[in-house]
């Protein structure tokens, strides 16, 4: 029964809160928003730098075309694509900057005009007129490589046609004049055909100046950086050895949580009410609820008497044990010995458990027993264990629960005792209801630590005017308002950091 609670309060995934991943993730950045802007700050003053530094360039260009006899200008585009990946390969440029006789860290490259035979040729340098030169120095070397090939074969066609005209030239034969007629004719369509070449459109192309764009180089920057710090804040987050909210709870420990405590007393009191419905609901037949911490510190008696005060409040007869008390208050037969408080439904029984053979109190053997007791039936029983990790004590208590509670208090709780806590209370077959975040501010602190006058207000609702006749005599602060003062005493906080 204890296994299948425990994995059910995992698969709950903190449900009862009613959050999502979103949220989640937006109360990690807001734990780390330093580091957002830090990250920001540093893209934005890396991108100011830049555009301080960086000079202004200038870009020459100039052009070159590709006319193909008896061939439409859509088919050159698609050659002068080609031309242009062609120049802008790496390897081939360092070969044609040194066939131009221009320096190697030049930059220059090569674009079609839109989807025309037009091959636009640039060079970048920090001077205008070199730009230009250098733009028709590397258009021409690129334009009589790309030619020569084609050049060389044109020239031994007309080598050879020459030949035959000028041995055509010298017969006497009646057929000379013909053969002469077309090898003429041939020289002429090897001389005007220009498929495949480029040529010369305009050498002065035009020099433009480049300077750099504080909106252009700070936009990115900011958005750059904004993405990187968000990023470094979720993996900061995610690297943290706290638990801060319910999410970090199931990713990190395994466990669902019940509700998570704000510091605001207005959501406080709010949030308390669900935890008090919910515990209620999870509890069904059962009556007994432990209220554990992994280690040291306040909030687990904190959430543990405002637990039992919320039942209360709500009408349900409510049972509030203080193992904190200095002697058990236990008769010779095991019979608990409730006392009364302030608040209507709310009693307090003062339990000491013995640590050892020698010390006096109840022993954790007797715990279930007595919390069991026909005395208490029709009652919920909430107890406040000690640091879960630590004391051996707690952990019974815990298992002596008919369901327990593990309060992670964002100040104090590390992952690594958290995850101890849930580890050691399963190998004792306790089960786990789920966990409470609470975020224990230094106002509830305060007031937990501020010792209760003997005379509520008789305005408040645990003035006398509101409690059942009391047979009892009582001398100063109720039973517990004592076991509060003391249970939420300084010392008792030991380990916030």
């Amino acid at each position: 029964m204890s296994t299948h609670a425990a994995s059910n309060a995992v698969r709950t995934g903190g449900a009862a809160v009613g959050g999502n991943t979103v949220g989640a993730l937006l109360a990690r950045l807001r734990r780390y928003w330093s580091v957002v802007l830090v990250v920001t700050a540093v893209a934005v003053l890396a991108a100011l730098a830049v555009t301080a530094t960086t000079p202004t360039t200038y870009v020459g260009r100039t052009s070159l075309i590709v006319s193909s006899n008896d061939r439409s200008p859509d088919q050159d585009a698609v050659l002068v694509q080609g031309y242009a990946v062609y120049f802008d390969d790496g390897a081939y440029q360092e070969q044609l900057l040194r066939d131009a006789q221009i320096p190697g860290d030049v930059p220059v490259s090569a674009e079609s005009a839109a989807a025309s035979p037009i091959l636009v040729i640039s060079a970048t340098t920090s001077d205008p007129d070199t730009a230009q030169s250098y733009a028709i120095r590397v258009a021409k070397a690129f334009m009589d490589d790309i030619n020569r090939v084609r050049a060389q074969s044109q020239a031994q066609q007309l080598v050879t046609l020459q030949d035959q005209l000028d041995t055509a030239l010298g017969s006497n034969s009646p057929t000379a004049q013909a053969v002469v007629a077309g090898l003429q004719d041939r020289i002429e369509q090897i001389q005007d055909d220009q498929v495949n070449v480029l040529q010369e459109l305009q050498a002065q192309g035009g020099v433009s100046a480049q300077s750099p764009s504080l909106f252009g180089n700070l936009l990115p920057a900011l958005a750059g950086g904004l993405f990187l710090g968000l990023v470094a804040a979720l993996f900061l987050a995610s690297l943290s050895g706290r638990l801060h909210t319910g999410q970090d709870v199931a990713d990190k420990v395994g466990l669902g949580t019940l509700v998570e405590l704000p510091r605001t007393r207005a959501r406080r009191e709010q949030r308390l009410g669900q935890l008090a419905n919910i515990t209620r609901a999870r509890l069904g037949g059962s009556r007994v609820v432990a209220v554990a911490q992994p280690e040291e510190g306040s909030a687990a008696s904190l959430v543990a008497c405002e637990l039992a005060r919320e039942w209360a409040r709500q009408g349900f007869r409510t049972v509030l044990v203080d193992t904190g008390g200095e002697s058990a208050i236990v008769d010779q037969s095991a019979v608990p010995q409730v006392r009364p408080g302030r608040l209507p439904g709310l009693s307090l029984l003062p339990l000491a458990l013995r640590s050892t053979e020698d010390a006096e109190g109840l022993p954790v053997s007797e715990v279930g027993e007595l919390l069991h007791h026909e005395a208490l039936a029709g009652q919920y029983v909430v107890m406040a264990a000690p640091a879960a990790v630590q004391c051996a004590l707690a952990q019974a208590m815990c298992q002596t629960a008919d369901q327990t509670i593990l309060v992670v208090d964002t100040e104090v709780t590390r992952v690594a005792a958290a995850r101890e806590a849930v580890a050691v209370l399963r190998q004792m077959g306790a089960t786990l209801m789920g966990a409470v975040v609470a975020a224990v501010s230094e106002e509830a602190d305060a007031e937990v630590d501020r010792p209760t006058s003997p005379e509520p207000d008789g305005r408040s609702p645990e003035s006398r005017e509101h409690l059942p006749p009391d047979r009892s005599e009582r001398v100063g602060p109720s039973p517990v308002d004592v076991a509060a003062t003391r249970v939420f005493s300084p010392n008792a906080r030991t380990g916030r950091g």
